[in-house]
């Protein structure tokens, strides 16, 4: 009798052992299972915050890879080498160039960053985009890049004084002509979640993709007297990149993602 009651209790302790190491082997798995579930959580985080900022072509080097082009085709004259080595543009057009050489014949990328022209309705969840891209004085016309070097005179000089004391400014504008429709208004409409909303911090960036079309490219140089309402010797060099555009994006510079790809032109 004593002997039965030692086997099942040994039998007991052996069931009670299986059902422990069971336990145990459920358990790390358990652990195991979690343990990659929040590693593949904080991966796919770290993953939708860590985009980079939307880098697209310098419309600077575009222009100049444009002009070098323009200038090695066929045999330049004196005049054009010397306006080349100073940097005058001739304001030449050519329609039949090959863009190949400078890598110029696919597709251009420009992002221009979204100073204001967002609206967005917090119970709808709609980002209404509504962007002029056109600069102040050129409704017609795109501005990509506009770089302003010296300073201005107004309030401080008269205009006969103002070459003499230093009152002399450039300015470098880079603009993209769409077409004749001369659409420069950006518009369009985003779902976007309020938390989506709020990442972006306010910073968000037009992508224009398209091709060079001809003529290419205009390049022109104005000048302006100093005057009683701007006394500033200005020099403006206007450059015009004749461009098929092809998409238009709505991106988030904070998150480094596309919110939009259905953007259009109007005026």
């Amino acid at each position: 009798m004593f002997h039965l009651q030692c086997k099942r209790m040994v039998s007991n302790a052996a069931r009670i052992l299986v059902c422990l190491l069971m336990l145990a082997e459920v358990t790390q798995a358990n652990a195991a299972a979690l343990t990659r579930a929040v590693h593949i959580e904080t991966s796919s985080l770290e993953d939708s915050s860590s985009g980079q900022a939307f880098v697209g072509d310098d419309p600077l080097a575009i222009r100049d890879r444009v002009l070098n082009l323009h200038l090695s085709e066929g045999s330049p004259s004196l005049g054009d080498r010397v306006l080349s080595l100073i940097r005058i543009p001739t304001g030449r057009q050519r329609h039949n160039t090959d863009l190949t050489p400078a890598h110029l014949d696919g597709d251009l990328t420009f992002v221009v960053p979204v100073p204001y022209g967002m609206r967005y309705q917090a119970e709808k969840h709609l980002l209404k985009i509504n962007v002029d891209l056109s600069d102040d004085d050129n409704h017609a016309r795109i501005l990509l890049k506009k770089t302003t070097s010296g300073p201005s005179g107004r309030r401080l000089v008269v205009a006969p004084e103002a070459m003499s004391k230093g009152f002399i400014q450039h300015i470098d504008m880079i603009e993209l002509e769409s077409g004749e429709s001369k659409k420069t208004t950006v518009r369009g409409r985003v779902t976007l979640s309020r938390a989506a909303y709020a990442e972006a911090n306010g910073k968000y960036a037009i992508v224009l993709m398209g091709r060079l079309v001809p003529p290419y490219l205009n390049d022109r140089i104005d000048h302006s007297d100093p005057t009683d309402d701007d006394p500033t010797d200005i020099t403006t060099r206007t450059s015009t990149l004749y461009v098929d555009i092809r998409a238009i994006w709505l991106v988030s510079q904070q998150r480094g993602i596309v919110l939009s790809r259905a953007l259009h032109l109007s005026k």
